[in-house]
């Protein structure tokens, strides 16, 4: 049965999460010894493995679902997010503006593409061969082709954005702007693929810092009020938000929950998306990732 994994910042772990049952199945320590602080922030399923952007060590972790053993790679200064393509490991370094290419086969690194200033989140689109980077410090997004020595465009968007996707059908950028430290809440603009330019801004909750879309619906967490918006995406409009409390960082969904992770309270909620009914198991601290396998 699928799994849900989530990682947590100051756990340096990786929680394995029985869906059927909805409770913390397994606690994967990516440091047992605890020399040294891994701070696991991104994660990735890839073939029978979990990996993850570690921010304090600099590296990424790769972790075997079937034994659990866990090997590591240095890559760059703070390592925000990860994912993959062409079983090339593609990691934002916050601290060095780069997305660092690691071949995960020869396991070795095989290049350093440019992007905006502290990226902190990537999404790579398969159908498009295109990689969207959300570079919170310099307020814009960095478009890349997939391609050896492929194009970058860097796009202007709105304060400190956090994350930006591609719509299912490949026609829009979302992007999660989180107005982070400003008075004005943040926005999730719709940005056309052929032109760049943006078609539509819709306001959300405060301090909105991760998103997960489907193909008609985005649910973004609002980290700074405790809440989750719900957007019809094909009509523009928030359409409902839910309250959650504490601090809501991580989503994703299936066919019929929402899961959040919430920073404040160390905990992961599962949120009925039809009744809105509610359900929380402890999990570890700052959970932040999420991905299914």
């Amino acid at each position: 049965m699928r799994k849900l994994y989530v990682c947590s910042t100051s756990s340096d772990s990786i929680s394995k999460v029985n869906l059927d049952f909805f409770v913390e199945e397994e606690k994967i320590y990516l440091d047992e010894k605890n020399l040294k602080r891994i701070g696991p922030h991104g994660i990735y399923a890839y073939e029978n493995k979990i990996l993850t952007a570690n921010g304090f060590d600099n590296s990424i972790s790769m972790v075997n679902i079937d034994n659990y053993e866990t090997e590591s790679h240095f890559i760059g200064m703070h390592c925000n997010d990860l994912s993959v393509y062409d079983n090339k490991a593609y990691v934002i370094c916050g601290d060095c503006d780069d997305i660092i290419v690691f071949d995960l086969q020869k396991k070795h690194i095989v290049e350093a593409i440019p992007c905006g200033n502290l990226p902190h989140s990537i999404y790579i689109c398969k159908n498009k061969n295109l990689i969207i980077v959300a570079n919170m410090n310099s307020d814009s997004i960095s478009i890349i082709d997939c391609a050896p020595n492929g194009s970058i465009k860097n796009i202007r968007v709105g304060a400190y954005p956090t994350k930006a996707v591609i719509t299912s059908d490949g026609n829009y950028i979302l992007v999660c702007e989180s107005n982070i430290g400003m008075d004005s809440k943040g926005s999730i603009s719709i940005i056309s693929l052929k032109n760049y330019n943006v078609l539509y801004k819709i306001p959300v909750g405060n301090s909105p810092v991760d998103m997960y879309c489907n193909e008609r619906y985005c649910y973004i967490s609002n980290f700074g009020e405790g809440t989750v918006s719900i957007l019809d995406i094909n009509n523009y409009r928030e359409i409902k938000k839910i309250k959650v409390g504490g601090m809501p960082r991580g989503i994703i969904e299936d066919e019929r929950y929402l899961y959040v992770g919430d920073n404040y309270n160390n905990l992961l909620l599962r949120i009925d998306k039809i009744t809105e009914n509610k359900k929380a198991i402890s999990i570890g601290k700052e959970p932040t990732g999420m991905t299914f396998l």
